[in-house]
Parts: C-alpha cells; sequence; structure tokens
C-alpha cells in the first residue's frame, strides 16, 4: 500500500518552514521525509510524517492549504541497497513502463540502508513489480 505524502503550500519568505515545522512539533508528528520546491511567492513542502491524518488537519488548523488530489498523496517508498541499487530500481520501473514523476531521500536508515521516496505514475503497479524483484518497499511501521 502506497505512503501518504503531505504537500503543504508555504510562504516563499523566511519563517514560513519554522511555522510549519512548529506545528508538527506540538502535535508529537515525525516527519520522515522533505522535500521542498520553489514555486515563485510560494513553496510546496513534500514530506512522509508518521500521523498523516493528523498533521493534516492541524496544518489546515494552521493555515495552511494542503494538495489532496492521489497524485500528490500516494508515494511510495523503497530501501535502496547493495543488490537493489537506484539504477536497478529505476530500470525495473522504466522497462514496465513506470513514470517517475519526481522522488527524494528520507531521513530514515534502515539496517544502514537509505530509503527513497518516489511519486510513480502508478503506485500500486510499481510496488509489486519492486516487490517481485526483492526491493523492500516501506510502509508506516517502517518509519517509526
Amino acid at each position: 500500500m502506497p505512503l501518504l505524502q503531505l504537500s503543504v503550500f508555504a510562504e516563499n519568505k523566511p519563517g514560513a518552514m519554522a511555522k510549519l515545522a512548529l506545528v508538527l512539533d506540538r502535535i508529537n508528528v515525525k516527519i520522515f521525509a522533505l522535500s521542498i520546491a520553489d514555486a515563485g511567492e510560494v513553496g510546496l513542502v513534500r514530506m512522509v510524517v508518521n500521523d498523516f491524518e493528523t498533521a493534516g488537519r492541524e496544518l489546515e488548523s494552521a493555515g495552511f492549504s494542503l494538495a489532496r488530489s492521489s497524485k500528490n498523496v500516494e508515494v511510495i517508498g523503497v530501501l535502496v541497497t547493495e543488490k537493489h541499487p537506484l539504477s536497478e530500481i529505476t530500470r525495473l520501473l522504466g522497462y514496465n513502463e513506470v513514470n517517475i514523476d519526481y522522488a527524494y531521500s528520507s531521513s530514515i536508515h534502515l539496517d544502514g540502508k537509505s530509503a527513497l521516496i518516489l511519486r510513480v505514475s502508478d503506485p500500486g503497479k510499481s510496488e509489486k513489480i519492486l516487490q517481485e524483484n526483492g526491493v523492500r518497499i516501506l510502509d508506516v511501521k517502517d518509519l517509526q
């Protein structure tokens, strides 16, 4: 099952990320993966957290806007290893006609390996392909 990602619009100005992080700190929500993209006057903060519903609700209550389409919410987490390096993971997806829209890394390390967050054109198909080839797919429990 894909991981759920929060995509939050934040003003592109000093202190905006601090305000967002403070909201999450107050409710003990942990960020496991984070990406910030500049989009002019606003930024798009993408993150995988340990409590998607609570984080989304509290951020909206604090005045942040969330992107809620499935394209902005569903991502997959994979473990990059010596046996399954980035080149192999991306080859498997590309060979099976799955597009990678964007990717970012995680602060999570499992068994000394790095986690990678991928937004792909078909999360369900991607997970199936990767699992069938021995790539470890991460779930929320792995992030805790």
